[in-house]
């Protein structure tokens, strides 16, 4: 059974060590324990182990070992109380090492008594290794973050298996920087509390504050408030404060934007152009002898009657994405013109009609019979003799009595001349979410006057117009004679007539009678075909916009349609849009995590710099060194006085200490 018994001589300012009394010595006594003066005789350190064994024989159980117990793990002791500010790598001189004790690690000095060989209380070799490693790491995840970064910039987003994404690698990076700038940053700060208690005599509550400030952030602001640390101590505070936000400003570098790309591809954007029009049918009713195919025909009530505001929607195009645009081209099609007559209108009496019952009329041969007569439409299709141009295919003259800038009932004449032609059409075409639209850019009209009666009978009778690069687009004589043909019985003349119920009025098939209410015309209206109806509406609903010129409008543009539906049509590619997101990135939020990382590596090469011009042992944040080297025995006996930990805590404010270390650089401890 082995038992213990502490030991304690006020004669030593550490702790008190036996001299080893070899079994036999003294039978009389368990141990001798003989005090040390000064330079008097050699000094024994204890065996390797934690305490000493002492051999004793009081008679009466000879197999008891009693072991001195050094409560400080001090296991040497100085010649006497003296003492030296700093530190010191100095070990005790050895001497008649035995080669047993040296493999053993210990040694004896001036007699056969073994004694344990004496070292620095630390190792100084590659006390930073650590925290050079892992700053390099950091250095090395922010400037991945950045080349990364770089890489990307301006390009579309990365499309990495198992949908990793550029944000999981940024914040994976930025967490890998945070997390090793910590441990310089925190080996840095708990290595200056030992500089500055090596330093100077301060507060002995400055260990905690230092302390904690190597543990967190609100320790660091703790640290930095109290202004405790010195410029070097609230520099590293600052940094572990700002090097919270390393993360989030990594991520706010990257942002996502969307532009729009070509795609290439054959068949990603076409679009048909007319090179020629050909489509006809023999007809022996029409007075030309050709009717239109059904297509045309179909597109000239659609512009007249659809009114939906998208004349050109039947065109057929190709677009994947459903965003295209093609270059400016060239195509065969159906312009319209329209020009104010009123100018030239003049009274005009039937033979029959009263002094007050007369209307007007234009020198093309246009009339409005009477007063009655609010609106008229006269067709003036071009006759074989050539009386008109030969790529025309047909005239309109619209009269009206009450004008559209006018007041109901008052009379204010007016005439308006519209036409369409065969012609060259430069238009600008895009598709914008799936809807087409085109823009006529500019037409060329071929206003030859041709006598089909002059030419042979197997003359080539068609409309030729002349493009870009000597280029010639062609409207067949049989898709020419078929529309006038057809127009001829289609727009045939007809008026709209305002009447009372006395009024007598011839009532046909295609007579339409209305309680008509639209812009400033209103009243029982009788309507002698339902054409007339739409071009009465257009003037009166559509004022602003001129509803006359509109309608033309729209039928010239779908009739366009059918010409480049039909046989000798030709694709135009253009070019497919689509709308990606691509990585921008803003530069500005890079500079704090470069900052932070850079600030780190400078506080540690300024904490290992101070390190070394003070000769401070690199201790850190180690917990041992604190455990092996507390405070001296005063302190320990002042400080046992006080109650709570919170009592020690308010003590400790106002107590200063200083490291102090022995002679033989075997014990340190805080004094006071």
């Amino acid at each position: 059974m082995a038992q213990y018994a502490p030991v304690h001589d006020p004669s030593y300012d550490i702790s008190p060590v036996t001299n080893y009394v070899p079994p036999g010595g003294h039978e009389h006594s368990p141990y001798t324990q003989q005090t040390h003066t000064p330079n008097t005789q050699p000094h024994h350190q204890g065996l390797p182990s934690e305490t000493q064994s002492l051999a004793a024989s009081d008679g009466q159980n000879p197999n008891v070992e009693f072991h001195e117990v050094n409560p400080y793990w001090n296991t040497g002791v100085p010649p006497g109380p003296t003492h030296q500010r700093g530190w010191s790598d100095s070990t005790i001189a050895t001497e008649n090492i035995s080669p047993a004790y040296q493999k053993a690690g210990v040694l004896r000095q001036g007699t056969d008594h073994p004694v344990k060989k004496t070292t620095a209380v630390f190792s100084d070799s590659g006390p930073w290794t650590l925290e050079i490693v892992t700053i390099l790491i950091a250095f090395a995840a922010v400037a991945s973050i950045m080349g990364v970064l770089a890489r990307f910039n301006g390009h579309a987003l990365p499309e990495w298996p198992y949908y990793i994404t550029l944000n999981a690698l940024i914040a994976l990076l930025a967490t890998v920087a945070t997390a090793t700038m910590s441990i310089s940053l925190q080996n840095g700060l708990s290595q200056l509390k030992w500089i500055r208690f090596k330093e100077a005599r301060v507060p002995l509550a400055d260990m905690e504050t230092f302390d904690e400030a190597s543990r967190g952030t609100w320790g660091a602001l703790k640290l930095l408030v109290t202004r405790r640390g010195g410029v070097l101590g609230s520099c590293g505070a600052l940094i572990a404060i700002v090097a919270l936000a390393l993360s989030p400003f990594a991520q706010q570098i990257v942002t996502y934007q969307t532009r729009s790309v070509i795609v290439d591809g054959p068949g990603s954007a076409s679009v048909n152009r007319a090179l020629n029009y050909t489509g006809a049918l023999p007809g022996t009713t029409s007075p030309t002898l050709y009717v239109p195919i059904l297509p045309l025909k179909s597109a000239v009530y659609n512009g007249l009657f659809a009114e939906n505001g998208r004349p050109g929607a039947a065109l057929a195009f190709e677009c994947q994405t459903g965003n295209c645009t093609w270059d400016a081209y060239e195509t065969l099609g159906v312009c319209y013109e329209c020009v104010d007559l009123t100018a030239f209108m003049s009274r005009y009496c039937a033979p029959d009609a009263a002094d007050n019952d007369c209307g007007w009329q234009v020198p093309q041969g246009a009339r409005l019979n009477n007063s009655l007569d609010v609106f008229s439409m006269t067709s003036l299709i071009p006759s074989a003799d050539g009386n008109m141009p030969h790529s025309t295919i047909m005239k309109l003259i619209f009269m009206g009595t009450e004008a559209q800038d006018g007041l109901a009932g008052d009379l204010k004449p007016w005439a308006q001349q519209c036409s369409l032609s065969s012609c060259l059409q430069t238009l600008e075409t895009a598709v914008v979410n799936g809807v087409l639209s085109e823009n006529m850019t500019g037409s060329v009209i071929n206003n030859t006057v041709v006598d089909l009666t002059s030419l042979p009978q197997d003359a080539d009778m068609g409309s030729y117009v002349t493009g870009s690069n000597n280029s010639t687009y062609l409207l067949g004589k049989e898709a020419m004679l078929s529309m006038r043909g057809w127009f001829y019985t289609l727009f045939a003349n007809g008026s709209a007539v305002r009447t009372s119920e006395d009024s007598n009025r011839t009532i046909t098939d295609n007579t339409v009678v209305v309680n008509l209410t639209v812009g400033i015309s209103s009243g029982v209206t009788l309507f002698d075909s339902d054409i007339v109806t739409a071009f009465y509406w257009n003037y009166y609903e559509y004022a602003e916009q001129d509803g006359i010129a509109m309608l033309m409008s729209d039928m010239a543009t779908s009739m366009t349609v059918a010409f480049r539906s039909f046989l000798g049509a030709a694709p135009v590619n253009g070019r497919a849009i689509s709308v990606e997101s691509y990585v921008h990135v803003r530069w500005g939020f890079a500079v704090l995590p470069i900052v932070v990382v850079v600030g780190t590596a400078v506080f540690l090469a300024a904490a290992m710099y101070r390190t070394h011009r003070t000769n401070t042992k690199p201790w850190k944040s180690s917990a041992l060194a604190m455990l092996f080297h507390g405070l001296d025995e005063d302190m320990r006996v002042q400080f046992g006085s006080s109650g709570s930990l919170s009592d020690k805590k308010r003590q400790a404010r106002g107590v200063k200490v200083q490291l102090d270390e022995s002679d033989d650089g075997n014990s340190i401890s805080l004094r006071g």
